[in-house]
């Protein structure tokens, strides 16, 4: 089922994250898609997960379950308090989002999933190399999903994903679902399609995987010398993560009034910028089923009109990012 690079990579996964099992597969997404598809889950059953992860919502989606999106806290990341309102008896999952590598409220999500008896799965995709109470994100729930697209923490040269698990029946599924259902070549047990991740994207991962560990440093590097020369600007606010956290950040967000000319302003200096992302799922046209209107969560669409992605990557310099500190603060105080 996998070569060697793969099954390299899987254990080089396990010895990073502390345990548990993992198994690759084809991308980010893919892993969510199985993730659900392994909880033998109906129509009417409900899986919670925040309303302004744009692709999070997609897998789950196409797993047939009932979705059932919640408001996000001021840094983006899933409210625990909205996930009490609406938790019913059909409540099978949270999904939480890890969103821009940052963690939220997470020990309370973590103790509303166990005292109610249901799954928690953690999409991790943006998130790889971050810890929370000292523990790998991906591994605090009963599932982890983890994206390798190019951008990402931890990246290939195409597209990919692995899956976590602490449940070793969730594991053997995994295995079998992302190569036919197979339990031995030509011999499946159900239907399934396929989500193999290609031997040389695994052998890319291997080779990234031993300068993992200067990456994550230069990243966290640059995030605290964003937020030392933005302290104190006016018009910004920087998305923080859970004092508890240490974050392996895939974006840095700043939530910015006049958010549609700064960033005209700095494109007009060279400096690219991004917004992710530009609306929560309940007011796009693929999701107009879920019959949600404007206003209906007020935190993600607060968001969604402010928030920013600046340049963010490990080889960005100290003069990159006083030059485009400077100018952000020209933009607000001229």
């Amino acid at each position: 089922l996998n070569g060697d690079q793969n099954l390299n990579l899987e254990k080089n996964l396990i010895n990073l994250l502390g345990g548990g099992f993992v198994t690759t597969c084809a991308s980010g997404h893919d892993s969510l898609f199985l993730a659900i598809k392994s909880l033998n889950l109906n129509k009417d059953d409900e899986v919670i997960f925040p309303v302004n992860s744009y692709p999070t919502a997609h897998p789950l989606s196409q797993a047939s379950v009932k979705l059932v999106p919640v408001d996000v806290d001021e840094n983006g990341q899933i409210d625990p308090k909205e996930i009490v309102k609406k938790i019913t008896k059909n409540t099978k999952v949270i999904v939480t989002v890890h969103l821009y590598g940052l963690v939220g409220d997470f020990e309370y999500v973590i103790k509303l999933a166990r005292n109610n008896k249901i799954y928690l799965i953690e999409d991790a995709a943006q998130s790889f190399g971050t810890r929370f109470q000292n523990k790998a994100v991906g591994t605090l729930g009963d599932i982890g999903c983890f994206s390798f697209y190019p951008t990402k923490n931890l990246g290939t040269l195409g597209d990919g994903g692995a899956i976590w698990t602490k449940h070793k029946r969730f594991y053997n599924f995994f295995r079998q679902a992302k190569s036919y259902g197979e339990k031995r070549k030509y011999y499946s047990e159900f239907v399934s399609g396929h989500s193999r991740l290609p031997e040389v994207q695994a052998g890319v991962l291997n080779h990234y995987l031993t300068m993992f560990d200067t990456d994550k440093k230069q990243r966290q590097n640059i995030v605290e010398f964003y937020l030392k020369h933005l302290d104190g600007a006016s018009g910004i606010r920087p998305l923080l993560s859970n004092s508890e956290s240490q974050p392996v950040q895939h974006l840095f967000v700043i939530e910015a009034e006049k958010r549609d000319q700064l960033m005209k302003f700095l494109r007009s200096r060279k400096i690219p910028t991004d917004i992710h992302y530009p609306k929560p799922i309940h007011l796009l046209p693929a999701f107009s089923s879920l019959q949600y209107k404007k206003g209906d969560f007020p935190m993600s669409e607060r968001l969604s009109k402010a928030v920013l992605s600046l340049p963010f990557h490990q080889y960005l310099t100290k003069k990159d990012i006083l030059y485009i500190v400077r100018l952000i603060k020209k933009f607000y105080n001229d």
